[in-house]
């Protein structure tokens, strides 16, 4: 089917779309994106995601020309245009291309016209054999920089993760793990990552220089929604490994537990009790209207 995407404040079909050969996020991966989830056609913490990406944005200095109503309401109207209602959607912004192409070196603040494009088509869920008995993930050789500022972004710069993920699954896992320079989980190529132990949650802490997931902080609200005790901290591969239970989140995956890390099984049964709870309580989440969460 020819969706309808938002190209540059104009709704169009996805095989009419167009971009500039000169695109620096084309170019260069010079650029950010967000991927959300929608359930019964509401796009579940729209807010939060392009609260991130107009952060993200204002930090690498890519000037968006929308506001975030605006964008709400090409999310909003997209779904309903292409008749989704549990869908993927993608916004992408590059920096564009220069404003002056005889500029061989254009002013970041205002040498560029950027690119917006926002994508909503059909969710494909993982399979439900992940969520039953769990994933398999390694551990990645590839250090994240405890100080590389991009980390906390959400960026177009993912070739690390890719070629790390399809390592993974070459090597049977499904996700791939990745430890900072300083020693500390962090991580994952497409997800954040949680332990459980003696029935309390933990998460790496932002200081790790990780992406602020909007599913991880959803689930860290779900639990001190739930009398759940969850935490932010600092901690090495071994605690991981020694955990009662592991799982991931994103925006897609939701919650996922993790079976085995390095062909180190975790406690039986899978998910465990824990992590089932917070399974169960994120879909809940998902039903209330994003700004009562």
């Amino acid at each position: 089917m020819n969706y309808l995407i938002y190209l540059n404040g104009k709704t169009v079909p996805e095989n009419e779309a167009c971009i500039s050969i000169r695109d620096r996020g084309f170019l260069y991966g010079d650029g950010l994106f967000e991927t959300i989830r929608a359930y019964n056609g509401n796009a579940f913490r729209l807010d939060a995601h392009l609260d991130r990406l107009f952060t993200s944005a204002k930090e690498f200095k890519i000037h968006l020309n929308y506001t975030p109503i605006q964008l709400r309401s090409a999310v909003q109207n997209l779904l309903t245009l292409n008749k989704l209602t549990d869908a993927y959607i993608r916004i992408t912004l590059s920096r564009g291309t220069p404003t002056n192409p005889k500029s061989q070196i254009p002013n970041p603040k205002k040498g560029f016209q950027p690119t917006l494009v926002i994508e909503t088509k059909p969710l494909t869920p993982y399979p439900q054999e992940y969520y039953k008995h769990g994933i398999s993930i390694i551990v990645s050789k590839t250090r994240i920089s405890a100080s590389w500022p991009l980390a906390a972004h959400k960026t177009l710069n993912f070739m690390n993760n890719i070629l790390s993920r399809e390592d993974a699954n070459s090597k049977g896992a499904q996700e791939v793990l990745f430890l900072n320079t300083d020693g500390h989980v962090a991580e994952c190529s497409v997800s954040n990552i949680f332990l459980v132990k003696n029935n309390e949650i933990i998460t790496p802490s932002l200081t790790a220089n990780i992406l602020p997931g909007i599913t991880r902080k959803t689930v860290l609200e779900v639990c001190k929604q739930n009398g759940i005790v969850a935490r932010e901290e600092l901690f090495n591969l071994e605690r991981l490994i020694a955990a009662d239970e592991v799982f991931l989140t994103n925006s897609l995956m939701e919650v996922m537990p993790v079976a085995t890390i390095d062909k180190h099984s975790l406690s039986l049964p899978v998910p465990g009790r824990l992590t089932k709870r917070i399974m169960e309580a994120y879909r809940k989440a998902t039903l209330i209207p994003s700004e009562v969460i």
